[in-house]
């Protein structure tokens, strides 16, 4: 992670930025944001969900929703909808994302269900290919449902051999998940559900009809998806606080940063609370028919 440490002194001290707009995953946002907040220049992450990206970084502010949030409407959707009463965790012990959504589903599911309700909690490594020793453990458990939030290439190749090894419950993930890539590893499977940041089936304000017009405008053959509405939601959120602080200095910025309240963005209306995060709706997608396809929403309470 060091070269987003370097890259973001780079840009403030060689580029001199007045904001950045990033990062898309939280193990690089939270290597960058030290530097940030010492040389006092406000980030806006599109996307990274751990919540310690925004930790007692006064400088780090985000457009998504985070993890323990995440996590809970994901093992309250197992729980609720999906009538589970046992899970597995299948983590990869590299990513502070998929640790830290792994660990607060494991929380929320147990509230729920019962110390022992987690049947088997097994790790693998970024980049791994083969997940057979874990999957062959999950099964010996039988499990009402797996939960394996991760990487879009491994956890695509992960879902498919654990159908390919016929375990067929219904299998969680967090919002990594939206991708062509995992798509197409799991395009003939079912019982796979994901939470995610944004739908077109749904929009949610005018703001969200105003991007999937342009979307759809710019790229007429692709599909689009929640990490584009997240990095246009940074955009136009980067645009309007500058517009309310009247000033390009990065601590005025920071500022009408700060206080965001109600802003309507194609993701949602997005209030940033006293860590940065933004308050907002969280969507549950699922494939069906070889296409990601509208579950349901879940407001925060």
């Amino acid at each position: 992670m060091g070269s987003a440490n370097m890259l973001v002194k780079r840009l403030i001290t060689q580029e001199k930025v007045n904001l950045i707009i990033g990062s898309y995953g939280s193990s690089l946002a939270m290597a960058g944001g030290p530097i940030a907040k010492r040389e006092g220049t406000p980030v806006i992450g599109c996307s990274p969900t751990n919540p310690a990206v925004t930790l007692d970084n006064d400088f780090y502010f985000r457009v998504c929703f985070i993890d323990p949030f995440q996590g809970t409407v994901m093992s309250n959707y197992a729980t609720e909808t999906l009538g589970a009463k046992t899970a597995a965790i299948i983590q990869d012990v590299q990513q502070d994302y998929s640790v830290g959504l792994s660990n607060y589903f494991e929380k929320a599911f147990k509230a729920t269900n019962g110390d022992a309700a987690i049947v088997a909690k097994l790790n693998y490594n970024t980049g791994d290919k083969d997940f057979s020793a874990q999957l062959t453990e999950v099964k010996s458990k039988n499990p009402d449902v797996i939960f394996a939030p991760g990487n879009f290439l491994e956890c695509g190749i992960l879902v498919a051999k654990a159908r390919e090894l016929g375990i067929n419950v219904p299998i969680l993930g967090g919002d990594t998940w939206e991708a062509e890539e995992f798509l197409n590893q799991v395009v003939d499977y079912q019982d796979i559900y994901f939470s995610t940041h944004f739908t077109a089936e749904e929009p949610v304000t005018e703001v969200s009809t105003t991007f999937l017009e342009a979307f759809a405008q710019k790229y007429p053959n692709k599909e689009v998806n929640a990490f584009a509405a997240l990095g246009f939601d940074t955009y136009i959120l980067a645009k309007d606080a500058i517009e309310r602080a009247n000033s390009a200095d990065p601590q005025a910025i920071r500022d009408a940063l700060a206080a965001t309240s109600g802003f309507e963005g194609a993701t949602g209306i997005i209030t940033l609370d006293a860590n940065g995060d933004a308050t907002k709706t969280a969507v549950i997608k699922k494939v069906e028919n070889g296409q990601f396809v509208y579950e349901a929403k879940v407001d925060p309470k």
